[in-house]
């Protein structure tokens, strides 16, 4: 008799209680699964030092890089952000005259129209550009996958930094601002995205070229990835999480 008819045999006279007690007891000292959140420093704005640590949602802000995601909403973006205002004139947009240029016979040369055809000097354009829209479709599955990529990107990078609030400005200088940013955070190139409009902080950030201040309703992966740091609120994590993390 093989080892496994000997072990199912055996198993079968165990009570049917005590066998479901023995996999309960298994279940709750087996290893806990992975757990789904990952943990920042919360930090103060005028120090950059932590005060803190949070829990932030693994599939937002620890998703898997893709960078194929990127390239697909950056490039769908930029076409949205084309004016698409070329135009040039055709033959008959040119201003002149209709009439034929020379007589159709009895010269010895190639017949020609009038001076607006496009092989003229000042004629019309043959084929040139129309104003035109140039932007293209992407799923909104897709978009939101950009986002947490992005976002999960600037945590793996160690550029994501959060702060309890930004609504506490002191003043609305831009010179107090750019001393904060100069001392705390090296002068770096900063998006910086807020849950509630905070007057004191865009007057103070208006003249600055290495500080951008956004919305998180307008967080999106072009400008996470133009800024070297994230800088964002405590309560606009909870919006974005919210917003992005998968049904």
């Amino acid at each position: 008799m093989s080892f496994l008819n000997t072990l199912s045999r055996s198993a079968s006279r165990i009570p049917l209680i005590t066998q479901s007690r023995a996999f309960a007891s298994v279940a709750e000292n087996a290893p806990k699964a992975f757990p789904n959140t990952v943990q920042a420093f919360l930090r103060d704005f005028k120090t950059n030092e932590p005060v803190a640590i949070i829990d932030l949602e693994k599939e937002v802000f620890g998703a898997p890089i893709r960078r194929d995601i990127l390239h697909r909403v950056v490039v769908w973006q930029r076409d949205s952000m084309r004016q698409g205002t070329s135009s040039t004139k055709t033959r008959s947009e040119v201003s002149g005259t209709g009439k034929k240029a020379a007589p159709q016979k009895g010269r010895g040369k190639a017949r020609v129209g009038d001076k607006k055809a496009p092989h003229f000097r000042s004629g019309g354009i043959a084929f040139g550009p129309k104003p035109r829209d140039h932007s293209t479709d992407l799923p909104r599955k897709v978009q939101e996958l950009g986002l947490r990529v992005a976002l999960s990107a600037k945590y793996a990078q160690d550029q994501l930094i959060v702060v309890e609030s930004l609504q506490n400005l002191e003043s609305h200088k831009t010179r107090d601002l750019a001393h904060i940013i100069e001392n705390a955070y090296d002068g770096s190139k900063m998006l910086v995205v807020i849950d509630e409009c905070n007057r004191d902080l865009e007057l103070a950030a208006r003249n600055l070229s290495n500080c951008e201040i956004i919305h998180v309703e307008e967080t999106n992966v072009l400008d996470l990835l133009t800024y070297d740091k994230l800088l964002i609120e405590k309560n606009a994590i909870k919006t974005l999480e919210d917003v992005l993390k998968p049904e």
